[in-house]
């Protein structure tokens, strides 16, 4: 197999996916002007995505089978998955932009504001309706999934697995939301933080973003239980990996298409916290780590924190032990040949080589 071989797959299949949700987007109409408007508002957020989640959806089914367009409305609805978590994940971190648009709730505050000064009224308004439209997407995803795959023998597997994802990756966020809340207000056990921290991204990332794409498309292909438990050893190394680097961008980068300082702002939990809060730099980072109105010093100055502390070097070394355990197991599976071995090697090093 040729060189970025995985390169060559992703580009094709975002193409087919690009295809699928515009034909996907048309198909949703309204009559009614008020849902209408909040429709096209999810058809926006729905278009321009990276396109990973699906895409492994689709390498996932590949690994087994070769006839990949089988698997178009699978990947699909997995991508409207990811729009509707997404738009309840903004209200949650209070975001204004995604993927360089402005978030559900944010339009919807903003068309709002010349009818009331109530602050309150308005955000409650505007949080309610991204929480009824994402809902409404997430049951557009398993529709998807249970108009195309009915009558596929694997349904009964794959419309549980598709939930299993969902469940876990909810859990997940009710963690990360609520750990923030008891370190903040509470006295932060610094003892379990990393261990607790580790699990949240094992739950809302490495089974959202590598375990459960993965898992649907090779159940879609007939995988057995073995298959599936190798992917998920795998994949939850790959996804730690993916989310720690996912906080190190979210500091460093300022190509990430949503707001600067977003992590800091919401008093994030990241290995980064965890590291830093046991460390001699506790207090000075407290002081300044989750302020709303976040100046480019305070930024700086927690970058210069995170950087003199060892925590970068800490949380980008753990990242690289994850990724290497990760590519050390899909060396050693025996159920796929090499060519297929290279398209998970390949896609594993395309991750550790992004910068957004």
């Amino acid at each position: 197999m040729q060189k970025n071989s995985f390169k060559k797959f992703y580009e094709k299949t975002s193409k087919t996916l690009n295809k699928s949700i515009e034909k996907f987007n048309n198909s949703l109409i309204d009559d009614n002007e008020i849902f209408s408007y909040n429709i096209n508002l999810f058809k926006n957020l729905n278009r321009d995505g990276k396109l990973i989640r699906g895409t492994l959806v689709k390498l996932g089914y590949n690994l087994l089978k070769d006839d990949i367009e089988y698997s178009n409305e699978l990947a699909l609805a997995y991508e409207i998955f990811q729009t509707s978590i997404l738009i309840h994940d903004d209200i949650i971190d209070k975001d204004i932009k995604r993927r360089g648009k402005t978030t559900v709730h944010q339009a919807n505050y903003e068309k709002y504001q010349s009818f009331s000064k109530n602050e309150n009224e308005l955000k409650h308004l505007s949080n309610s309706i991204g929480i009824c439209i994402g809902d409404y997407g997430l049951y557009l995803a398993s529709k998807t999934i249970t108009d195309n795959y009915n009558d596929n023998p694997y349904f009964g597997k794959l419309i549980t697995a598709f939930n299993d994802t969902v469940l876990k990756t909810i859990k997940g966020e009710v963690l990360d939301v609520v750990l923030p809340f008891e370190s903040k207000n509470m006295k932060i056990d610094t003892n379990s933080l990393e261990k607790t921290i580790m699990n949240i991204y094992c739950l809302k990332t490495a089974y959202y973003t590598i375990i459960g794409p993965l898992t649907v498309g090779l159940i879609l292909a007939g995988a057995d239980e073995s298959i599936i438990q190798d992917i998920k050893k795998f994949g939850e190394k790959i996804g730690i990996a993916f989310q720690i680097q996912d906080d190190l961008l979210g500091i460093f980068s300022d190509d990430t298409g949503k707001v600067t300082g977003s992590d800091i702002k919401e008093f994030k939990q990241t290995i980064l916290f965890s590291y830093i809060v046991k460390s001699s730099y506790k207090d000075e980072f407290l002081k300044i780590y989750g302020q709303d109105n976040l100046s480019e010093e305070v930024i700086i100055q927690i970058k210069d924190i995170i950087e003199k502390s060892n925590a970068r070097n800490y949380a980008e070394n753990l990242m690289n032990d994850m990724y290497n355990e990760g590519l050390n197991l899909i060396k050693e599976l025996k159920w796929i040949n090499n060519d297929k071995k290279n398209l998970l090697i390949e896609f594993v090093e395309f991750l550790k080589n992004r910068n957004k």
